[in-house]
């Protein structure tokens, strides 16, 4: 199915949202509060329908819909990845090179991606303020919940902000957050005024690029 001409077929959950906004504008059309079908009956001599219904358009059945051929890792791939995380922190320290506190940040931009739900742009983009406490869960100190400022808005709007809790499922990252905010990134930037989370060695901020280096 081609919506637009010179374009590759559309992923199906995009032409379903095409499909739900024509079917929101046609009742809007339609309701009768409102006037619309009278007036235009008076005005040309027909009246606006609803031409979106559930027997031509997608309809909603699978929980993913996603490229199958991409599927999410397990959790024992998932165990074997952060150690392999962790592994590389203490291997470029037994060999006394430089890059631990690099691999010992990235390592907690895994977890925290991982554990907090977030994209890799709303994780660089997260500031010591925006860690939180979470009163319903004070065991989590100021780790109990990450304020999201650069999410994913929608078309012609700005940044989507949201709060994400800490799970209890997910407390490990609670240590990992303590042991790098606490004595990792003060290492980094020294007496350097910022509230960068993951700064680089230079003590900027990561760019959006960033795990796309090979070589990395």
């Amino acid at each position: 199915m081609r919506v637009r001409p010179g374009k590759g077929p559309l992923k199906r959950s995009t032409i379903r949202g095409y499909q739900t906004r024509i079917r929101l504008f046609c009742d809007f059309l339609t309701d009768p509060r409102y006037g619309w079908q009278a007036e235009c009956l008076a005005r040309f001599g027909d009246a606006p329908q609803q031409i979106c219904h559930d027997w031509n358009t997608i309809s909603h059945l699978l929980d993913h819909e996603g490229d199958p051929g991409r599927r999410a890792l397990t959790f024992d791939e998932l165990e074997r990845f952060f150690d392999a995380a962790d592994a590389r922190v203490e291997a470029i320290v037994r060999a006394r090179r430089k890059g631990a506190l690099a691999a010992l940040r990235n390592a907690q931009m895994f977890k925290t991606i991982y554990a907090f739900g977030l994209r890799r742009s709303e994780c660089i983009g997260l500031d010591v303020a925006d860690l939180r406490s979470n009163p319903v869960a004070p065991g989590f100190g100021s780790f109990g919940a990450v304020y999201v400022r650069h999410g994913k808005g929608s078309r012609g709007t700005g940044p989507k902000r949201r709060t994400v809790l800490t799970l209890p499922e997910f407390d490990w990252v609670v240590d990992g957050l303590t042991h790098w905010v606490d004595q990792g990134r003060p290492r980094v930037v020294g007496d350097w005024e910022t509230d960068i989370l993951w700064p680089t060695e230079r003590r900027t901020r990561i760019g959006g690029r960033y795990w796309t280096d090979p070589v990395l």
